[in-house]
């Protein structure tokens, strides 16, 4: 069930999902690539004080589409994103150099347009990673939209790097599922099967579908992390990611900490599951920020909290017409 909301309860959600997602991230950063966390360690880590730690580009490019979008009125301009995403891109990270996302977003800072570089990533599939998934997220936190809207709007999003449909169909299934949780009613118990169902309703692939039909029957045999990353997998690519994030949010719709636990404990690509499940169940439950020991620095918070005022302050006209908009160059 969805209800409506007025701005201060929008900026609530958006604050909340923003918020979380980048503590998630920063927490997932010490498990990043391992395949099976200690749960002692995990224990100890969410529950002491942080070390700095540096957000993940996907994290950072969350911000990114937000400000875009409170910017615009709830819309995209294609060609004012991936300059954006370019300036934002670390340049100093060279474990990144060979990511569809870094060459895109490198050849963008070069001079080229984004709508010839993308579609050349991996001989001309096109990228099909997650990041554009994480980075979706904030789609659905536009006022007045809907699952199909964001996921209309994360799917745009995701195509200034990520051309490949499991790449776009993974963030059109971030950014549903944030909606979705934006609307959620507070207090009510969350009605996990129609989630997903709302959720599957935006995908165009089969093999997306088929991944969204399994986290349903991980969900109802209540499985463990280890048993959903050994049957999804949490890789790097978005048909892996955004299904085992899904999985951890529905298995602990409302238990924040136990859902963000749960992506932990999945091992892989930690970063990127953490930080879905992060803005996903900051957006049901934005009161869980007050007991995240984990934060990013100062500017960054004044920052997400920035985003999320001006995202809260955009009208839901503007925001259902972005849908449909494709006036940006090379759209």
């Amino acid at each position: 069930m969805t209800y409506l909301l007025d701005q201060q309860q929008q900026l609530r959600r958006a604050h909340g999902c923003l918020l979380v997602a980048a503590c998630a991230d920063l927490i997932a950063a010490l498990f990043n690539g391992r395949i099976v966390p200690d749960p002692a360690q995990v224990e100890v880590i969410l529950r002491t004080s942080p070390r700095p730690q540096r957000p993940s580009p996907a994290a950072l490019q969350m911000t990114v589409l937000a400000e875009h979008l409170a910017a615009h009125g709830g819309r995209i301009s294609d060609d004012g994103l991936a300059s954006e995403l370019a300036k934002e891109w670390p340049s100093d990270r060279p474990d990144l150099a060979g990511s569809g996302t870094a060459r895109v977003l490198v050849a963008v800072a070069s001079g080229a347009r984004w709508w010839q570089a993308a579609p050349k990533v991996h001989h001309g599939d096109g990228s099909f990673g997650s990041v554009a998934a994480v980075r979706a997220c904030a789609a659905g936190l536009v006022p007045g939209v809907g699952a199909a809207a964001a996921a209309a709007l994360g799917r745009r999003s995701a195509g200034i790097t990520h051309t490949h449909l499991l790449a776009r169909d993974g963030a059109a299934a971030a950014a549903a599922a944030v909606a979705l949780a934006v609307r959620s009613q507070p207090g009510a118990p969350a009605d996990k099967y129609r989630f997903l169902s709302a959720v599957a309703a935006q995908m165009r692939t089969a093999e997306f579908r088929s991944a969204l039909r399994t986290v349903q029957t991980l969900v109802r045999h209540r499985s463990a992390p280890a048993e959903t990353a050994a049957t999804l997998g949490a890789d790097r690519t978005a048909l892996r990611s955004v299904p085992a994030a899904l999985t951890a949010f529905l298995r602990h719709p409302d238990e924040p900490t136990a859902a963000i636990r749960y992506a932990l404990m999945m091992g892989g690509q930690t970063q990127t599951v953490a930080a879905i499940v992060g803005a996903i169940i900051g957006a049901r439950h934005p009161e869980h920020t007050v007991a995240m020991p984990w934060r990013p620095d100062v500017v960054r918070l004044l920052r997400l909290r920035a985003a999320a005022a001006g995202l809260s302050s955009t009208t839901a006209r503007g925001s259902r017409r972005s849908a449909g908009d494709h006036t940006g160059e090379g759209s």
